[in-house]
């Protein structure tokens, strides 16, 4: 139906097969039937990245926008392998979409996995949060892989305020999740002049590092240092830009977070 002509009445017919795909999930949710939880997320992931391939961003959103909701509700109900199932075609969607330069797209992606990844450390669900912060890494590795800063900055953000999320709940397996991920995002960063992302990237890595050392989370820290001495940014700026840049990017920090409230 995606490849129809974009008029009112095919649009219309298109979403509201979403919606229906969608309270399906639903249904079967409330049933326990996990695995059949599982293909309608996926089911929606494939709607939509067939829509972003045919510059269908409306539709788009649209079943992603589902996917994400679904994501929630599962993890919400204890549905550990629906939502892992889910949290897979939400990542497979963000690699695609920032190899197709998408921004928004990507960003919702991102942006969902951070809100399944919050629910779950909430609920100790750890397969799907634990899988949602790889995930995010693995985003955030293709859009450095792209050169696209800002979806690369924003998964670096997400990802400190997971690790900080993950210490202060005392959760070293998210934390060192977290710290795993970013050290990922900084190996590919220095394979690539994408200083600003390099410069968070440690930046995140040193606020995790601290607050695993307040909290006595050993293995985290230990962790979280190794990852640092990994990621070098030396001789890239002087202290001076460094502490600018550092300014720049907790703007943009805030900039994102609001995005997910």
């Amino acid at each position: 139906m995606i490849h129809l002509n974009a008029d009112a009445e095919n649009e219309l017919d298109i979403k509201t097969l979403i919606v229906s795909i969608g309270d399906i999930a639903r249904v079967t949710a409330e049933m326990k039937m996990e695995q059949a939880c599982s293909v309608s997320g996926r089911v929606l992931g494939d709607i939509a990245l067939e829509a972003a391939g045919e510059k269908r961003e409306p539709l788009a959103i649209k079943a992603l926008s589902i996917v994400g909701s679904l994501a929630l509700e599962f993890t919400e109900k204890g549905l550990d392998a629906a939502a892992r199932g889910v949290v897979e075609s939400l990542g497979t969607c963000g690699k695609t979409f920032s190899r197709q330069n998408m921004e928004t797209l990507t960003s919702l992606s991102e942006i969902y996995l951070m809100q399944l990844s919050l629910k779950s450390l909430e609920k100790k669900s750890h397969g799907a949060g634990i899988a949602a912060i790889g995930f995010l890494g693995e985003i955030g590795v293709t859009s450095v892989e792209q050169a696209i800063e800002t979806s690369a900055l924003e998964a670096a953000v997400i990802l400190e305020d997971l690790g900080n999320a993950a210490v202060r709940g005392n959760n070293e397996p998210y934390a060192k999740a977290v710290i795993e991920s970013l050290e990922n995002m900084g190996t590919a960063v220095s394979k690539h002049s994408l200083k600003n992302i390099l410069i968070q990237i440690a930046w995140s890595l040193e606020t995790i590092r601290v607050l695993t050392l307040e909290r006595g989370l050993k293995g985290a820290c230990f962790a979280a240092k190794a990852a640092l001495e990994s990621v070098n940014t030396a001789g890239l700026l002087d202290a001076e830009q460094n502490l600018e840049k550092i300014r720049e990017i907790k703007e943009f920090h805030s900039f994102i977070l609001k995005k997910v409230k």
